[in-house]
């Protein structure tokens, strides 16, 4: 077994469904973040259909922009899972440019800037119609399993 094993049996678990979801919403079955529907597009962009719940709202009808923020994180880093590649998060910069409206669908696209080894420079926006809500960009580091097993060992050390 390689390292990649578990992540092409995670990706073919999560294109059965249409949404790759995360180790939390996989035991619930449902994304809390309010993914419908997401899709790698032929020229290599991710859009996803998503619907932020009144459960993340925090003025009257407007989003939490926490969870404008995670909504962000989550499409750049599912366009990289979608292309076979497990990544983390190493910076992640948010421009919050209109309300983002409660129980609407919105489309979530994500995009590579640049890449270099390892490294990933992602660029999204987040959208209501032809109007951008947010935009988001980010540097991604490429890892295996070990990087969560190292963890694991890590977070036990510190008691």
């Amino acid at each position: 077994m390689t390292d990649q094993d578990p992540i092409a049996a995670y990706l073919a678990e999560a294109r059965k469904s249409g949404i790759m979801f995360c180790a939390s919403c996989r035991r619930t079955g449902r994304c809390r973040l309010g993914v419908t529907r997401e899709d790698l597009l032929p020229d290599g962009r991710y859009v996803a259909k998503v619907v932020c719940g009144p459960e993340n709202e925090a003025g009257p009808n407007v989003a939490h922009g926490g969870w404008t923020a995670a909504m962000l994180d989550e499409a750049l880093g599912h366009l990289l899972l979608w292309k076979g590649l497990l990544i983390v998060t190493k910076t992640f910069n948010v421009d919050y440019l209109r309300p983002v409206p409660l129980e609407r669908e919105l489309e979530a696209h994500a995009w590579v800037e640049s890449h270099d080894g390892s490294k990933w420079q992602l660029a999204g926006e987040l959208r209501l119609g032809e109007s951008v809500l947010a935009k988001a960009t980010g540097l991604f580091i490429e890892r295996d399993m070990s990087h969560f097993q190292r963890f694991n060992q890590w977070i036990a050390q510190q008691g």
